[in-house]
């Protein structure tokens, strides 16, 4: 079972992120996207996640779209969730190689 951070390394971790905060149990990132962004954008985290064997929520908001990770299990943020959000950003910016 993964193990949870302690909130020292989530702080740690949140400075190597951009853009993404932490929400109670979770790590948090609101993006602004065009409309028909949502859908591609949807399908390469979830590549993305799939390679982590690990699953983020993903919502659509009224201008954009929220990540939202965190371990259930561990009961918080793990080095999965942390991992899954940089590579977030990496498809963000265009830099994850298609693992469609």
């Amino acid at each position: 079972m993964a193990e949870r951070l302690t909130d020292a390394d989530v702080d740690t971790a949140l400075e190597a992120l951009e853009a993404w905060s932490r929400e109670g149990d979770a790590l948090v990132k609101d993006v602004r996207i065009t409309r028909d962004s949502y859908g591609w954008l949807s399908e390469a985290v979830m590549n993305e996640a799939n390679a982590l064997d690990h699953h983020p929520e993903i919502e659509r908001t009224g201008d954009g779209i929220r990540f939202r990770l965190t371990t259930h299990s561990a009961g918080g943020v793990t080095a999965k969730d942390v991992e899954l959000a940089a590579r977030i950003d990496r498809v963000l910016s265009g830099a994850a190689r298609d693992r469609g």
